[in-house]
């Protein structure tokens, strides 16, 4: 099967995940196909070792009793034995069902009876103590620990290592993936992917072969660059998550692509320094939080450098500026632009591990603007694009060269995918990536899926060079009590062009007017008021700092001038904390859960519509202290 020569993912349609296998293992037995690090050493992993693995885990499953169709439950950190679990259960003609590492009890209990999972991996102790601790337990066959580090004693009789679970197995891989590849069809199921839930219970979208293939295929239409060239990426994503598990599992079938696996996913920022990753996508958030690293790094060096950074930004505000005209970049420019990349910006970008970045995408939420020139000005070429769990890859990315942020793109440049806004702005796609359905939730999935299109429940609107710009989802409108319907997502995007400003959410829903929880960059906030020696520590600390307060207040008032009188915020509140999963108002992939946030800070809401606090926010605030 030549790989290479696939140009649409149409040509998909009657291939599945052990053929493509096979044909690697086949094609480059003893060549790299991903590197994992343990106990502080990297260990490079071929294609033959990596498909003997997988055929022995796979055997393993089918002789514990999986049957084609059976649901395998995986819930631990990005790791090589999530990856082998993940393919041992496609491989066997079982369905991966991915559970997020940082799940509570609760959560898990959920995933694994709403899908009926048979058999479970726990990544490590911690995520057993989880899933026994889900009630859901002793309905499982077999608990397998994938830590190759865990020795656990007095656990239940269903719970096992990796290791002793594959016993003496010696599979050959070779057969046993021709043999599957016979076996499997590309419309078979192989995957369950819980959607983020950001109201009410998630829901489990189902995807087969084709539409993980497909999906993946997505990324190759990218740039010429990803089918070109060799590339490394770091999987520090979830990888129930669909953008790490196709980093790890899909991609590497058809580009020539490697994955890296650090020690843990917390640990992702030193991996990136050490794997200086050639491709790499993840939400606004994580270039947000390198950035500040790189500007603080900036600002702490001696006068000269200094001086030669803001010497570099002028010239570079130049190059981008010409790059953005589309007229013939000025030569002088150019090569200024040039000498400054070399000696100011490269070892800037190398402080994060990104001096060898060439394909960089951002998706999952709105991109502020300043924060995309920010890195163009360096040099990266940051890009956004659009994709959901149900559509398994993107529909839409940016094409052009040094594109500004407020938009993502056009649709893929690829024929058997096609994209249509509905007359109230609805975006819908059909194509051969698309999932075939939420798992035992016919009347969502009837919703959902019409007549071969998914209804993406996205508002969008198309500019008159046909970029697609997004506006809103479909369900989050607020309506004020004094009947205006507004766009939270919008102003939030607007709030969010701040650098001091990591997440708001808007409030309103029946109220006069609407207010704002904002949540702060921790890192460059704390910059900010170092700078300015104040006594600030910790995170909760700037929320009550008055002065923290003030800059907020003028960043919140440079939204309100960028939105109509209906859309701006009247009064805002700085959480006490950060957002995070942990706490149950956000999702892994930093989507907010709008109603578990309102529920958590009701009483810090109640606040910001305290009749005697009225006069005390105005809709206008002062310039930035």
């Amino acid at each position: 099967m030549n790989v290479d020569a696939i140009t649409s993912g149409a040509e998909l349609a009657e291939v599945t995940v052990p053929q493509l296998f096979n044909a690697r293992l086949a094609d480059r037995p003893d060549a790299v196909a991903y590197q994992r690090k343990r106990h502080g050493e990297w260990m490079a992993v071929t294609w033959k070792d990596y498909a003997q693995r997988v055929a022995n885990l796979a055997s393993a499953l089918q002789r514990a009793g999986l049957g084609r169709g059976d649901r395998v439950a995986i819930m631990g950190d990005a790791s090589q034995e999530w990856l082998i679990a993940d393919m041992a259960t496609m491989c066997a003609g079982g369905v991966m069902v991915g559970v997020y590492f940082t799940s509570s009890p609760e959560e898990v209990a959920y995933c694994l009876k709403d899908s009926g999972a048979t058999f479970a991996f726990a990544g490590s102790e911690e995520q057993l103590h989880v899933i026994l601790g889900s009630g859901q337990s002793s309905g499982l066959k077999t608990i397998i620990v994938l830590d190759p580090d865990w020795a656990g004693d007095a656990v239940p009789d269903n719970v096992v290592a990796l290791d002793g679970f594959c016993g003496t197995i010696a599979a050959d891989a070779g057969r046993f993936l021709r043999k599957q590849g016979t076996m499997a069809k590309s419309s078979d199921v192989v995957s369950i992917g819980y959607t983020s839930g950001t109201t009410g219970n998630p829901k489990g979208a189902m995807l087969t072969h084709l539409s993980i293939l497909a999906g993946a295929h997505c990324v190759t239409t990218f740039g010429p660059g990803m089918r070109a060239d060799a590339h490394r990426v770091v999987v520090h994503l979830p990888m129930s998550h669909t953008v790490a598990r196709a980093q790890a599992t899909t991609l590497p079938l058809i580009l020539n692509i490697m994955p890296y696996f650090g020690e843990s996913t917390a640990d992702f920022a030193q991996t990136i320094k050490e794997v200086r990753p050639t491709y790499f996508m993840a939400p606004p958030r994580f270039y947000q939080r390198f950035a500040a690293q790189i500007l603080s790094r900036a600002h702490a060096g001696t006068t000269k450098q200094k001086q030669d950074y803001q010497f570099a930004m002028k010239i570079a505000r130049k190059a981008l500026d010409n790059r953005r005209a589309g007229s013939a970049p000025d030569p002088f420019v150019s090569e200024l632009f040039e000498v400054c990349q070399e000696q100011i910006f490269l070892p800037l970008l190398a402080e994060v591990g990104f001096d060898q970045l060439k394909v960089a995408f951002t998706s999952s939420a709105a991109m502020p603007s300043e924060l995309m020139s920010l890195w163009q000005l360096w040099g990266l070429h940051l890009k956004e694009c659009y994709g959901q769990t149900e559509l398994v890859g993107a529909n839409l990315v940016q094409m052009a060269e040094w594109p500004e942020a407020g938009n993502v793109g056009v649709p893929l440049h690829d024929p058997a995918w096609e994209t249509a806004v509905l007359e109230d702005g609805e975006m819908i796609v059909r194509g051969p990536g698309l999932f075939v359905g939420y798992w035992n939730k016919l009347e969502e999935t009837k919703s959902a899926l019409r007549d071969g299109w998914l209804y993406t429940g996205d508002i969008v609107e198309i500019g008159p060079t046909g970029l697609f710009k997004l506006i809103d989802r479909k369900k989050e409108i607020i309506n004020t009590s004094n009947g205006k319907s507004v766009s939270p997502t919008q102003i939030e995007n607007e709030i969010r062009h701040s650098p001091y400003i990591s997440e708001a959410a808007v409030i309103g829903e029946g109220r006069k007017y609407l207010t704002a929880l904002i949540e702060v960059d921790a890192t460059a906030t704390m910059d900010w008021a170092k700078s300015r020696e104040l006594p600030i520590t910790r995170y909760s600390d700037l929320a009550e700092s008055e002065i923290v307060v003030r800059l907020i207040e003028a960043e919140v008032a440079k939204a309100n001038s960028r939105l109509a009188r209906a859309e701006q915020i009247k009064a805002f509140r700085i959480l006490p904390e950060e957002l995070s999963p942990e706490n149950g108002v956000m999702t892994p992939t930093r989507k907010k859960r709008r109603k578990q946030l309102l529920e958590r800070y009701r009483p810090l809401i109640d606040t910001l519509y305290d009749e005697s606090e009225e006069n005390l926010i105005k809709a206008e605030m002062g310039a930035q202290p």
